[in-house]
């Protein structure tokens, strides 16, 4: 019986923090891209993807 309880406190608390994560992105989901514009046109992960795809485009020439 006690092993019961302790599994529904654990995945009542992973369902629980699952929700948690999930309503804050969807709230703000721009979060991690700290310092940047809200449309990430100034980030410099942006910039890093775009040097990322030249180089494949370059690579399969």
């Amino acid at each position: 019986m006690l092993q019961v309880i302790i599994t529904i406190i654990i995945v009542a608390i992973a369902i629980g923090f699952a929700i948690y994560r999930s309503v804050r992105s969807l709230r703000n989901p721009l979060r991690g891209c700290d310092g940047c514009e809200k449309n990430c046109s100034g980030c410099s992960l942006e910039d890093l993807k775009k040097e990322i795809e030249e180089k494949k485009s370059k690579n399969k020439q």
